[in-house]
């Protein structure tokens, strides 16, 4: 079910930040189920869900870094990253990380830049054959 999400925000979201090859290449991340698995198993996973319907996630791994951070098409701005975000924050805040980081797409810098967290670096990745940008991104905790 949350590979359905990954894969429905990858094409309707982000359709104006990044071509067809270079989101089918991203979807593509759902073939590695181990790396699914190990996710689920050690991550600390927050999944928010509207009326019965999965409507986001997001995940902590190694209480500071925001691995997985996905809402659903149905649920854009209706606060939904907003309350995942939140208690990702509030985790790391609990198990003492002095910072969060994240590797983010064009489409959410926006929304983590409102988090509070700034550029450190951009990269262009070679995935599955074409090249993705995206940001290194960091805030620091108080």
């Amino acid at each position: 079910m949350m590979q359905n999400l990954y894969i429905e925000t990858i094409d309707y979201t982000c359709a104006s930040d990044y071509d067809r090859d270079q989101r089918n290449a991203w979807k593509r991340g759902t073939e590695n189920q181990e790396r699914w698995t190990a996710a689920i198993q050690t991550q600390y996973f927050i999944v928010a869900e509207v009326d019965g319907n999965l409507a986001g996630f997001g995940s902590l791994e190694n209480g500071s870094y925001i691995d997985f951070m996905y809402t659903s098409k149905n649920y854009l701005r209706q606060g939904v990253a907003q309350i995942i975000y939140g208690q990702l924050e509030a985790r790391a805040i609990e198990l003492g990380s002095m910072s969060l980081t994240s590797d983010v797409s064009k489409t959410a810098r926006p929304f983590f830049e409102k988090q509070g967290f700034r550029v450190v670096s951009e990269n262009t990745n070679w995935v599955h054959d074409v090249w993705i940008t995206n940001f290194k991104m960091r805030k620091e905790l108080h």
